[in-house]
């Protein structure tokens, strides 16, 4: 395998040169755009806007079938897909698998537990307000999903997690401990940030005596131990999969606070979502596939036309976070260069991903995007549908991607003229629903998993991000060890 991957980077490189100058308006004169998009019941994908052409395309779609990734994807919605620095089998598919393996019962009963809790109605709930504390995945998911619902229903959610407690101190002001209940989601519950927000949340809850702290406190968890080390009562823990990673935890009860204000059959439908995007990567043939073919562009983009940025821009306010849950994915799944068997990958890796809501950015970094002399690469995801909303939302997207591909030589005025040629790819949802968004954000996730073969990367491991932590807690409480390193930088002397 690992010959296969330094031949297609080598080829790549190959085919790069050959494209080098051409323009995307000119790759697509004589092409049916048609050959250049994928159309599902959920969502289409139209990549006609990229800066490759048939031949190139052709040998990438091969080489998915010279690396085995049919294989690979069928073992990992199986449940036989490892971690193999963590030594653990990987889980996110299968909390949206109906077919349950043996090992899994425990997601069943967790998922009763959701039920009973999401279903109790919300006139018995003693509470008016929900504290989410948590970060990375845990925080990601769950806020995308409440803001997509942007439901108007009485518990209002805050999403915490800042170091400096400044946006928990901030949100508790306005609030009262009768009215409020906290979750503390966190997968290790070793997370600093994590346990420090919960003792100042503890301590917070503590000010009022007429509050049982045991009737406030909920936590969503991987380590059983921990949870209850630290104050919180059985019956108002749930737990995950130790094998399920931070950032797939959506999936699980870890986003009950994206449904406090919906119901359990919202939870299903998100599932539903998703389950079906797992079938549809395993099963359609690669020039249908929109998880494979968004993998090779980006492995294209980053290896041939050597673009290190890809920006995802969202034309829908609801889906407004959704870059940044990707962003995550993308990166702590793909920013790395060597596996486990100290293989290091041939090829460029993870891209940087950044964006947002594009109607905003347009006010801000679409100049640089448009004129600057950084070349990028972008994904537009939309709502094409009736509502006069999306329809005008969506008239804004393409007219951007045009834009950005074609842009306009102004020979009066030069410095007016936009070159153009970004290569960009537009994701259209079909309906603003709970089920597309799972397939949409499940879609992501077998792209992530796919370019991860292709660039011979183990996925579902972050361990760079390990020693920045390690280094504040073996110094904690040392201030000498900054001093070396930063003789200029006052520390307080606490």
């Amino acid at each position: 395998m690992n010959k296969i991957r330094s031949e297609i980077k080598n080829n790549l490189s190959s085919f790069g040169k050959k494209l080098y100058g051409s323009h995307i308006s000119e790759l697509r004169k004589d092409s049916n755009l048609n050959d250049y998009s994928v159309t599902t019941s959920l969502a289409n994908f139209d990549y006609s806007k990229n800066r490759i052409n048939q031949e190139s395309l052709n040998y990438l779609l091969e080489a998915l079938d010279s690396l085995e990734v049919r294989k690979s994807l069928k073992e990992l919605f199986e449940g036989e897909t490892k971690n193999p620095t963590e030594n653990q089998y990987v889980s996110h598919t299968i909390y949206r698998n109906k077919n349950f393996n043996e090992n899994y019962k425990s997601i069943l009963s967790e998922r009763d537990k959701m039920k009973s809790f999401l279903e109790s109605s919300l006139e018995k709930r003693p509470f008016k307000n929900l504290i989410c504390i948590s970060i990375g995945g845990s925080r990601l998911g769950p806020e995308l999903l409440y803001e997509f619902q942007s439901l108007s229903d009485p518990v209002k959610v805050f999403f915490c997690s800042s170091y400096d407690l400044l946006e928990l101190k901030d949100t508790l002001k306005s609030l009262k401990q009768k009215d409020t209940v906290i979750f503390i989601s966190s997968k290790s519950f070793q997370t600093s940030e994590i346990l420090k927000n919960l003792s100042y949340v503890k301590s917070w809850l503590k000010r009022d005596p007429t509050s049982n702290i045991d009737d406030h406190l909920y936590a969503i968890s991987s380590n059983t131990a921990a949870m209850a080390s630290h104050d919180i009562p059985k019956d108002n823990q749930f737990v995950i999969l130790d094998s399920l990673g931070g950032r797939y935890s959506v999936w699980s009860s870890m986003s009950i606070p994206g449904f406090i204000n919906s119901d359990f059959e919202c939870y299903l439908d998100f599932l539903e979502g998703a389950s079906l995007a797992d079938k549809y990567t395993l099963n359609e043939p690669w020039r249908n596939n929109i998880s494979a073919i968004m993998a090779l562009l980006s492995v294209w983009n980053s290896n041939a036309l050597k673009i290190n940025n890809h920006a995802v821009f969202t034309y829908n306010f609801r889906l407004r976070s959704l870059t940044k849950y990707i962003a995550q994915l993308s990166m702590e799944s793909n920013g790395k260069s060597i596996n486990h068997k100290f293989y290091e990958s041939p090829f460029n890796t993870s891209p940087l991903i950044w964006g947002g809501y594009g109607i905003e950015l347009q006010h801000s970094v679409f100049q640089w995007l448009l004129q600057g002399k950084t070349e990028s690469s972008c994904d537009f995801i939309g709502v094409n549908n009736d509502s006069e909303e999306s329809f005008d939302s969506h008239k804004m997207l393409l007219s951007q991607v045009i834009a950005l591909t074609e842009g306009k030589k102004d020979k009066v005025d030069p410095y007016k003229s936009i070159e153009g040629n970004t290569p960009c790819s537009v994701l259209q949802i079909n309906t603003l629903n709970l089920r597309s968004l799972g397939f949409i954000m499940a879609l992501y996730e077998h792209k992530t998993f796919i370019e991860a073969i292709i660039l011979g990367l183990d996925p579902f491991d972050q361990w760079g991000v390990q020693l920045g932590k390690n280094l504040v807690f073996t110094s904690k409480t040392n201030n000498k060890f900054f001093e070396e390193h930063f003789p200029q930088v006052f520390l307080p002397k606490c």
